[in-house]
């Protein structure tokens, strides 16, 4: 009899657990629901990729050039967004499930349905996009230098010109008459 009311305790313990793991991952997808991640994401890449592309374009030498540049640049960009759609919808649950208590996700819904939280979630874009652009006009000219000069700092020295073959020796004059 105590096996058996042991037996059941674990098996209640197992079922509830998993209905708070199911309940959780509930209100995260909730959550990601009220913080519109899905669009928040699309005017994230609307708003960095502008500058992303006219960074790309200036680089490119010539129209035709521009023209590759481009079209393998929106190929790359749809492939990123439904990446990143999934990453969203899996795997970032799973990692706020891991990170986050119930409580903490239902204070983060709570907030974004403030219309402070509602303004951030508006803004949020337009602030990405000028972090983004920011790095790229003033920042990234100085990263670029400064990881060339270390990368030529750590590449081998080009190999220097072989040596020119030393003069003929001249025979040693002890053995010079000598016949063996």
């Amino acid at each position: 009899m105590l096996k058996r009311t042991i037996l059941s305790l674990v098996f209640i313990a197992i079922a509830f657990s998993d209905s708070y793991a199911q309940s959780k991952k509930e209100s995260i997808k909730e959550l990601f629901h009220l913080m519109q991640t899905d669009s928040l994401m699309d005017k994230t890449f609307s708003a960095i990729l502008p500058s992303i592309k006219q960074s790309m374009e200036a680089q490119a030498p010539n129209a035709a050039a521009r023209e590759k540049s481009t079209q393998a640049f929106t190929t790359v960009m749809t492939i990123a967004k439904d990446i990143c759609k999934r990453m969203i919808n899996e795997d970032m649950v799973d990692i706020y499930d891991r990170n986050f208590s119930e409580d903490e996700i239902r204070e983060f819904t709570a907030f974004y349905r403030t219309p402070a939280g509602q303004k951030m979630l508006q803004v949020l874009p337009e602030i990405q996009k000028e972090i983004m652009t920011l790095m790229m006009q003033k920042y990234m000219p100085e990263m670029q230098t400064r990881i060339k000069a270390e990368m030529e700092k750590i590449q081998p020295a080009a190999p220097e010109a072989p040596a020119k073959p030393a003069a003929p020796t001249q025979k040693n004059p002890l053995n010079s008459g000598r016949k063996k």
